[in-house]
């Protein structure tokens, strides 16, 4: 029994590990790109919820007494429940197929989402996760010439000026002509780049044309899920990958607290 017990113990660990792993992460991305004040509450509460009952373990033992087996098992199936599931999101995300965009039918809307951006209202420039989108965006537009595309981004928080806009010199800078970009500079978040991008495919005649959306790797089944929510029936989604381990961790992590956010809300 002793020794069940000290195996319990020790899966236990790695699966608290695991879990402080992933936020420590996305801590230190918090830290250097600061977002909304509820991402660090949340962050915090998740680093206490693993770390007290594993520091103070032995007066809770003494004072839960019986309750404290029962409360033990409850919090090591959280763990067990949040490395698994956050795992099938990850194996989801990194599985998905692509059509060559050579083969993309003529005038593919491509709605592109928006990332951060960073520099001043003089000189603003795309973050890396958003370069990572544009440089796929144009490759796709050069490898599908008839194609248009409608970037997707307003002015968030601590940034100069409107993603879109940063977006659209970035493709045109990349030989792509201004004529074939669409602009939404007022969408705040996934939910409103869609809405807003049907807007723009409705007034501009570009209703019953092919759509895809291209956004970053681990974005992808989110948008795919809420296009299908929005009644935008896009044909074809691209992933622009990750730059890095270190950021491809750490927007898993954030879009598994989107999901939960989803669940909770809808939104």
């Amino acid at each position: 029994m002793e020794r069940i017990k000290k195996i319990a113990n020790v899966l236990i660990g790695i699966l608290a590990a695991a879990v402080l792993l992933n936020y420590t992460v996305y801590l230190i991305h918090l830290l250097a790109f600061p977002e909304q004040p509820l991402a660090f509450i949340i962050t915090f509460c998740i680093f206490a919820a693993v770390i007290l009952p594993i520091v103070f373990r032995k007066p809770l033992r003494k004072i839960l007494k019986k309750a404290y087996p029962v409360l033990k098992g409850i919090w090591a199936a959280c763990l067990l429940f949040y490395v698994v599931s956050f795992s099938i999101m990850t194996a989801g995300i990194l599985s998905s197929d692509e059509t060559a965009p050579s083969s993309l039918p003529d005038k593919t809307v491509v709605i592109v989402y928006g990332a951060k951006i960073n520099g001043t209202k003089e000189e603003p420039y795309p973050g890396t996760f958003l370069r990572s989108r544009l440089d796929r965006t144009a490759q796709i537009m050069k490898e599908a010439p008839t194609s248009v595309c409608i970037v997707c981004g307003g002015k968030g928080v601590n940034e100069p000026c409107a993603e879109a806009d940063v977006m659209r010199d970035y493709l045109i800078s990349a030989g792509i002509d201004p004529s074939r970009i669409y602009v939404d500079a007022k969408s705040k978040n996934t939910i409103e780049n869609i809405d807003n991008a049907m807007e723009i495919i409705r007034e501009n005649g570009l209703e019953g044309y092919p759509v895809a959306c291209l956004t970053t790797d681990y974005h992808l089944p989110r948008v795919r899920f809420l296009c299908g929510r929005a009644g935008l029936n896009a044909d074809y989604y691209y992933a622009a990958k990750s730059p890095n381990f270190f950021g491809l961790l750490s927007g898993l992590v954030r879009e598994y607290m989107s999901y939960g956010k989803l669940v909770l809300t809808g939104h």
